[in-house]
């Protein structure tokens, strides 16, 4: 079976069509037996898909599918970097100081140190069996990859070396209340001691999903200061750390399904995804409040602006301002393509998603 499958297989079973598409379905470009290919330049590298684009200095970097990495000095007109090492579908993109990192399928780990002309491998597995999905550093030296079924990779050397683990392994508490999750599942009055295995009682058995083996995706992971950080996860399910990520603690969100952006707006934490989904928290994921929203469009990437403004983008070509006041405006199209991510530009927006990007 290809990874194509299996992971398709899997994410219908879970998610949306977008999240489908847009993070776990991407067929990455084959590879040689010894290892990977450099990525191709394309003529239409731009109008193919990309997943995420960041701001670098004074220009802007945006990954995709095939290995594409792609430069702007304006975000309008773009052009491939000339030296990437893989073919792998490339999922995030981040910075600190001077350095930049990209993840995506095959567990691929690569690196620039000349503002993105260039990279170099630092981790790559043919045989993984899904895609990192987000990438983080607290400082040049200490570093997260986060992605599919609880792969959680740890760096304290740049990168240089990494440590693949399981988020599971890192988990020391839960602030979970299964007995109302299972009175949500069951319509419990009442429950035994042993109610996640009392099937042979008459009682449903608890279905924790993704959590019960810790193989829930990891989709986002942000870091709030103070050592506290925060990752978003599949199924409902959240993970938070006071400690710089040397420890978590499992929790989760009021709404049970897959949450796939953070972002930090006026000291609190504000989460987004599956069917267009926000939910806000003011004391690190103790409370949360939902907000309301038109329209079950999921929703994928988002930015603050200086303002307080926040705008999150999504499938349906889905845009969404939502000011401090709580007023919201909302823009879509419902056959129009779907949105990764999205980033500021003065007084203008860079969208990059299926069709590429796109400047507004």
């Amino acid at each position: 079976m290809s990874l194509f499958t299996f992971l398709q297989q899997r994410a219908l079973a879970r998610c949306s069509v977008s999240l489908f598409l847009l993070l776990n379905a991407v067929a990455a470009t084959a590879q040689d037996d010894d290892g990977p290919r450099p990525a191709i330049e394309a003529r239409l590298a731009d109008q193919s898909l990309l997943l995420d684009v960041i701001r670098f200095n004074s220009h802007f970097i945006a990954v995709g599918e095939r290995g594409h990495v792609l430069l702007s000095e304006d975000g309008r007109d773009w052009r491939q970097a000339e030296n990437v090492p893989v073919q792998s579908t490339l999922t995030r993109v981040t910075s600190q100081g001077r350095r930049m990192w990209v993840v995506g399928h095959q567990a691929t780990i690569i690196s620039s140190m000349d503002g993105g002309e260039t990279w170099f491998i630092q981790h790559y597995d043919a045989d993984s069996d899904g895609p990192l999905l987000d990438v983080h550093f607290i400082d040049p030296n200490r570093g997260f990859a986060v992605g599919a079924y609880g792969l959680f990779m740890t760096t304290g050397d740049g990168g240089i070396n990494w440590e693949a683990e399981s988020i599971a392994d890192r988990v020391t508490s839960e602030a979970i209340d299964w007995v109302a999750l299972a009175e949500e599942q069951g319509g419990y009055e009442t429950l035994p001691d042993d109610f996640e295995f009392a099937d042979d009682d008459g009682f449903t058995l608890l279905d924790r999903g993704c959590y019960e083996y810790q193989e829930c995706h990891l989709n986002e992971i942000i870091e709030l200061g103070d050592g506290r950080m925060m990752i978003a996860a599949e199924r409902g399910y959240g993970y938070r750390s006071t400690d710089s990520g040397q420890t978590w603690e499992s929790f989760r969100f009021p709404y049970s399904g897959s949450m796939f952006g953070l972002l930090e707006q006026d000291g609190c934490i504000v989460a987004f995804g599956l069917r267009g989904n926000i939910q806000r928290s003011c004391d690190f994921g103790d409370s949360w409040d939902l907000t309301r929203t038109e329209g079950e469009q999921t929703l994928m990437g988002g930015t603050v602006r200086q303002d307080g403004r926040m705008i999150l983008v999504g499938s349906g070509a889905t845009r969404l301002t939502l000011y401090p006041d709580g007023r919201i405006e909302r823009d879509y199209d419902r056959l129009g393509s779907d949105y990764a991510s999205v980033i500021l530009d003065n007084g203008g927006i860079i969208v990059v998603g299926e069709d590429g990007v796109r400047y507004e």
